[in-house]
């Protein structure tokens, strides 16, 4: 089941992120570390809206934003939700094509807005017990 792995590896990440979110955020290691795993917690809320979006029929996004607003536009998520997950991409996509150029500032934001999402994460595995047997 990949919307379960999905959803184990966004919690790992998460409370991976939980653990390094007070550490030293200038140590290249901790900073380096960091960008990863919220990298990652991205990526796998990309795929699991993918995997909504595909079960739903809800349309064909054509870039992860959309993916969003197309979840967003079958009220999904609310519009602060959609808000959030636009700049998630967007600070995603600093460290996947430009890393040099995600701020210590930036991370923390990430952070930030991860915890903002965590009514989505209910909401998905709530979705998601309806597929899963």
């Amino acid at each position: 089941m990949r919307f379960t792995e999905n959803i184990i590896r966004l919690e790992r990440h998460l409370k991976n992120i939980g653990e390094l979110k007070y550490k030293d955020i200038k140590d290249y290691l901790v900073f380096t570390t960091l960008s990863m795993e919220c990298f990652q917690v991205v990526n796998s809320l990309i795929e699991i809206g993918e995997y909504i979006v595909s079960k739903e029929k809800i349309g064909f996004p054509s870039s992860y934003r959309e993916i969003f607003e197309l979840l967003f536009r079958v009220n999904f998520i609310s519009e602060d939700e959609l808000k959030i997950f636009r700049r998630l991409v967007y600070l995603r996509n600093l460290i996947s094509y430009e890393y040099y150029r995600i701020s210590e500032k930036e991370l923390l934001e990430m952070i930030d807005l991860f915890e903002k999402v965590n009514n989505f994460i209910e909401k998905i595995k709530e979705w998601g017990r309806k597929y899963i047997v």
